[in-house]
């Protein structure tokens, strides 16, 4: 009864390593090909400009490139460093604080956001918007009578 018992019992726990790893990756490697193809479409536009149509996707990137770009590069550098980390470690994400403790799902997820947010006050420090865009009161003025 034990022996073939032993064997039963390990392979739930196996499948939900296999599919937690799967699964990580899958999100890794769609979010790498999602985000080729937008920087294939931005460096395409860049090169040949009129290879790619004027659109609103272009427009929104040169008057928002913080926002547009750099979000979404934060978003992703945070979700890469939960994955490698749930991934490669030995033991589950958990954080713990002086009157709580996180576990489970909790401690990826507030350590992703952690993440997040230090990359985008970084690139909100760090980013330099002068002459990148024309003032808004420079271009929306009303004219001088």
């Amino acid at each position: 009864m034990t022996v073939e018992s032993q064997p039963e019992s390990k392979a739930p726990a196996r499948a939900s390593a296999v599919l937690k790893i799967t699964a990580t990756w899958g999100v890794v490697f769609a979010t790498a090909a999602w985000t080729a193809f937008f920087l294939g479409y931005l460096v395409a536009g860049a090169l040949w400009p009129s290879a790619v149509p004027e659109g609103w996707f272009l427009q929104l990137v040169r008057e928002h490139p913080g926002g547009t770009i750099g979000v979404a590069v934060s978003a992703i550098s945070a979700f890469s460093v939960v994955a490698v980390l749930d991934v490669l470690a030995r033991d589950p994400i958990e954080i713990k604080f002086i009157g709580f403790e996180l576990k489970g799902a909790a401690g990826p997820v507030v350590l992703w956001v952690i993440c997040f947010l230090a990359l985008v006050a970084g690139g909100k420090t760090l980013w330099d918007v002068t002459g990148l865009v024309p003032s808004t009161a420079t271009t929306h003025a009303a004219p001088k009578k």
